[in-house]
């Protein structure tokens, strides 16, 4: 093992998608997936350790695709190459500076891979996880995650929530769409029963007039939150359907960057921001949205997209760790969702939703290089 102070350079790098297949079909008002393609980027130092980042594109968040996120790594990568990284502090400083130019901002996908595998790369060589890499404190709270309910056929439904009782969850997201939310949120808090918190994720699929009854029709049913129930870039109406004092409002798809929180807040849009890793440019930059928002007197969410490996779950559950003002904790599914991960180590939730974060340098995974190959091999 190294010494916490020896100084490492960046000697070997490389970029590749790869495919992780779903258990099953996953639906929400935006896209239907079987499977998701994810980039992963592995860097090597010259003492022999790997660090593992991903991205999870979502063209429909911040408008990047698997081919942009590689192309924007592919320029950035060099400029970690060069330097003889001998603190913590530098590798914050290096992370910081490329997030925050013109090029980092608009890749926040590509910018979390990198992120990801230099922290992680960094933490090994240090014998360090990344939150103390960071320097910041775990708070001690354990990590409870929620449960996130797809849209389903009634049947599938039915299936879905007998497996998922077993798990016995605090907290439900439903995901809706316009067609009678109400509905549906009923028909599933029939399946469980009493003594859950339930939440609804509209996933942008409302007008300004039909949130307004949706909103209603939920409020009546118990229901703690409503996420992006209009476009992203509907702030004003967004903050009109806050007056009427029903349930709060949390954004996703209109918040990637710190900007975003300014707009949002400045217009009262929203009580919570849901904070995804992959969409607000990795740990450094969702820590980044998480003290605007902090400071905006907003609440905070960590959210996670559909189909995220062990890499940036353990990247989520690092993140959670040490910032106790989560209000909700979702992802770690793991193979609960996924057919095959990538880690040796399994890395997904349990009984109730909670997780207890494995100790380990980095983020806390070791990843399979035989996984992570025929994943690769799955892209045509």
């Amino acid at each position: 093992m190294t010494e916490s102070n020896s100084p490492f350079r960046v000697v070997s790098s490389s970029v590749a998608p790869f495919r992780l297949d779903f258990r099953h079909d996953v639906d929400h008002s935006l896209m239907s997936r079987s499977h998701t393609v994810n980039v992963c980027a592995v860097l090597e130092s010259d003492s022999g350790f790997r660090g593992y980042g991903e991205s999870v594109p979502r063209s429909y968040v911040t408008g990047e695709t698997t081919e942009s996120v590689i192309t924007f790594l592919d320029r950035a990568l060099p400029s970690i190459s060069s330097p003889v990284f001998s603190s913590p502090c530098q590798i914050i400083e290096t992370l910081n500076d490329i997030g925050i130019s013109e090029s980092g901002s608009k890749n926040p996908a590509g910018m979390c891979a990198l992120d990801l595998a230099l922290l992680d790369l960094a933490g090994k060589h240090w014998n360090m996880p990344v939150s103390r890499l960071l320097g910041l404190p775990f708070h001690g709270k354990p990590l409870v995650y929620s449960l996130i309910v797809p849209l389903f056929p009634e049947r599938e439904l039915r299936k879905f929530i007998a497996w998922v009782k077993t798990f016995d969850f605090e907290h439900v997201k439903i995901k809706v769409d316009a067609g009678d939310p109400a509905g549906c949120v009923y028909r599933i808090k029939t399946m469980f029963g009493n003594g859950r918190e339930f939440r609804v994720d509209a996933n942008c699929s409302w007008t300004a007039p039909e949130a307004q009854n949706h909103m209603r029709e939920l409020a009546a049913l118990g229901v703690v939150s409503i996420e992006q129930p209009l476009q992203p870039d509907e702030l004003e109406n967004t903050a009109e359907l806050r007056k009427n004092g029903l349930p709060l409002i949390v954004l996703d798809e209109s918040i990637s960057t710190p900007d975003d929180v300014f707009r949002a807040s400045g217009a009262g849009a929203c009580d919570i921001v849901n904070i995804r890793i992959s969409k607000c440019g990795g740990i450094l930059g969702a820590l980044r949205v998480v003290d605007i928002a902090l400071k905006s007197k907003l609440g905070i969410q960590l959210g996670a997209h559909v189909g995220e490996s062990c890499i940036l779950s353990a990247a989520g559950a690092q993140l959670a760790s040490v910032i106790p003002q989560f209000r909700w904790l979702e992802g770690c599914f793991g193979t609960h969702l996924l057919r095959n991960d990538l880690c040796l180590n399994e890395y997904q939730f349990g009984y109730g939703g909670r997780f207890t974060m494995p100790p380990g340098p980095g983020l806390g995974v070791t990843v399979s290089e035989e996984k992570l190959r025929k994943s690769r091999e799955l892209i045509p």
